[in-house]
Order: structure tokens, then sequence, then C-alpha cells
């Protein structure tokens, strides 16, 4: 049954995706709003600008939108992805989601499941069972009927969680708050910060990585911080050059990826995350059959080049919105070596710097399909520049 439930989201995604894509501004901004009060019997199908769920749905709820708000009651499931999920009204099952960013503050009968750059369950929300969240930033301060496991980069917990919470978390933060009614199990090169007054019935156990044990304070710590700084070297070389081959060789592509990251941002993100689960799908498809495998190895190939590259336009993007704000004068070449500069300052920063990459390469994703797309729409839609 959960099979069947993935299938139909998955099929809802990529439809939503190709929606983007296809829509003109009239229908960008198109909303799905169950009324308080109303009903709604059977499963839940949504995607659009917005979805809000002020009524009752006697079913699931599969959703792809940019922004979700459901401070209604549904009795079932919620399946959700896209730019912004809200939940302040009540869930008899589970919740599973991914998006930008997750705010959870009402009751959920079972489990919930998240994957976002920021995760908040707040201090209202009642989660019956486990909660298993992967994310940059999480704030967990509900109260959590099960057990707790986080890969995070920063995790503060102000919670009750009746079992354990353990974990990948780079910065765990637990407050006076806090009470823990099992273990506190985590990997992590740093120490929790656990404030006095925290109530925690078993052990804090903290897991170091094995090979940070065995090279510190060594010549190898030394020589492998060397090889770091020279891999961003070239990782910033390499993208210097494809940005400038980008400006010479092929302006249009990318002003119309600027132009579309412009006016619609967050589904360029949301058509980034589909894509990441699409591509990769196909190859292995492909790998399945003889015939399939040499193109299956050349999508794999481009994939990577891809998937590498796209982080471009997100940088170029924000570059140019700086430069506005400044009131420089836009120049391409320097506009792209100092979204670099910044670029690669920020995703140096440990753990934050690999949400901000992931961001980046999905937005960069999204807006180079999402830009082909419009451009070779049948109708002709043009951007402002066009």
């Amino acid at each position: 049954m959960r099979l069947i439930r993935f299938a139909v989201l998955f099929f809802a995604l990529i439809h939503s995706c190709f929606v983007c894509g296809e829509e003109t501004k009239a229908e960008a901004a198109h909303v799905v709003v169950l009324p308080y009060g109303t009903i709604h019997e059977g499963d839940f199908f949504a995607w659009g600008s917005s979805v809000e769920i002020s009524g009752t749905v006697n079913g699931d709820v599969y959703v792809f939108a940019e922004q979700l708000i459901i401070d209604g009651v549904v009795n079932g499931d919620v399946l959700a992805s896209g730019g912004s999920v809200d939940i302040s009204g009540q869930i008899s099952r589970s919740v599973r989601a991914v998006a930008g960013q997750i705010l959870i503050n009402g009751k959920i009968g079972h489990s919930v499941t998240g994957i976002g750059g920021n995760i908040q369950l707040l201090p209202y929300a009642n989660i019956g069972g486990n909660v298993v969240l992967i994310t940059g930033n999480g704030d967990i301060a509900s109260t959590i009927g099960s057990n707790v496991t986080a890969i995070a980069s920063n995790l503060r917990v102000s919670a009750t969680i009746n079992n354990s919470l353990q974990g990948y978390i780079g910065h765990l933060r637990i407050t006076s708050r806090a009470n823990i009614g099992g273990e506190v199990d985590y990997r992590s090169n740093s120490a929790a910060w656990i404030d006095q007054g925290a109530r925690i019935q078993g052990k804090v156990v903290q897991h170091p990585s094995f090979v940070h044990e065995l090279v510190k304070g060594t010549w190898i710590q030394k020589l492998l911080f060397g090889s770091k700084v020279l891999a961003i070297l070239m990782n910033f070389i390499y993208t210097f050059t494809i940005g400038v081959i980008l400006i010479k060789f092929f302006p249009k592509t990318l002003e119309m990826a600027q132009e579309t990251l412009k006016e619609i941002p967050l589904k360029c993100l949301g058509c980034g995350i589909v894509m990441l689960i699409i591509l990769p799908l196909i190859s292995l498809i492909m790998l399945m059959t003889i015939l399939g495998v040499p193109f299956a190895l050349t999508l794999i190939a481009a994939n990577i080049i891809g998937l590498y590259t796209a982080k471009i336009y997100t940088i170029f993007w924000i570059s140019n919105w700086g430069f506005r704000k400044l009131r420089l004068t836009r120049n391409r070449v320097p506009t792209l070596l100092l979204g670099l500069i910044v670029y690669f300052s920020l995703t140096s920063i440990p753990y934050v710097g690999i949400v901000l990459a992931t961001l980046a390469m999905l937005i960069g994703l999204g807006a180079g399909i999402l830009s082909q797309t419009r451009r070779n729409h049948p109708f002709g839609i043009q951007t402002k520049s066009g």
C-alpha cells in the first residue's frame, strides 16, 4: 500500500514539473483552496503556487506546491514537496515532506519524516510516533511520542521526547527545556552543548569520526587540510571557466535562466528536487536493459556534469541581485568572479556549506530546465528581456 502511495506521489511530482514549465503568467498564481467547513471524501491531489487546506480531508493528501498550508483536518497521511510546508492542523496518520522549509505546529497521529533546508517542530506540535529529519538547521520543541533520528548540520532540542535521540549531527544543542526519556546517542566531531536543567534519563554518548580521532594532531591532518584547499582552488577555477564559457558562447541561455530565477525561484527549487529524483531513476531503468547501457552511461555522465555546473545559474542570479542593490554596473565576468568568491567562502563553512551548495545546485538545475521549457513553449512565452 505504501509503495502505491509513493508511486502516485512520484507521478504527481513529474506532472507538476511540466506544469511549472508550461503555465502562463496568469496561471503562475494558481491557488488551490479547500475552505473551512468543506469535507473532501477520498484522497486529495493538488499542485500549484499555493495549496491551502482549511477543511477536512477523509483520505490521504498528495501535494506539490510552492507553498502548502494545512490548518484543517486530514484523516490520513500527508505526502508533500515544494518550497515550504506549514502544518498547524490535525493529521491522523503520518507526514512525509521534502521542502525548503518545513514548519509543524499541529497534532500528528503517527510519525513525521522531513527533508529540508530548515525544519522546525514548534512547541504546540504533538507527534505520536517517530521523527526522522534530514536538514541543515533543525529546531525540535514539540512533544514526541517515540524516538527522534536526525541528520543535521545544526540541531536545537527543547522538546519532550519519550524515547531516545540519535543521529549524525554537526552541532547539537540541548536546552534546559528538554526532557528526553532515553539515551542521546550521536555521531559528531563536536561535543553537544547541554544546558543545565536539561533532563536526560539515559546516557549521553558521542561517537567522534574514526578518521578524525586517528589523524588528530598528526602531520596527516595538515596534509588533509592542504588537500582540501587544493580541491577548493581547482573547483573554483573549473567553475569560473564554465561560467566564462556560458557568458561568451551561450549568453541567451544564461539570460533565460536568470529571468526564470527572478520570476519563479521557488518553482526552480521544486523542479530541481523532482529532476534529482527522475534522472537517476531513468539511468537505473536503462541500465537494466542491454541496449540501454550505453545511453545510461552517457546520461549518468551528463547528469554529473549538469549537476556540478547548475550552481553557476544560482551564483549569477544572487551576484546580479547584489550588484543591483549596491547600484554598481553589472559586468558579467566581474559579477561571476565576485559571486564565486562569496559562494566558495560560504560553502567552506563546515556542515552549513553542504546545505548551501545543495540548494544552489537544485535551484540552478531547476532554472536551467524550466528556462528551456519556457523558450520551447509552443505559444512562445517570452521573458522580460525577450
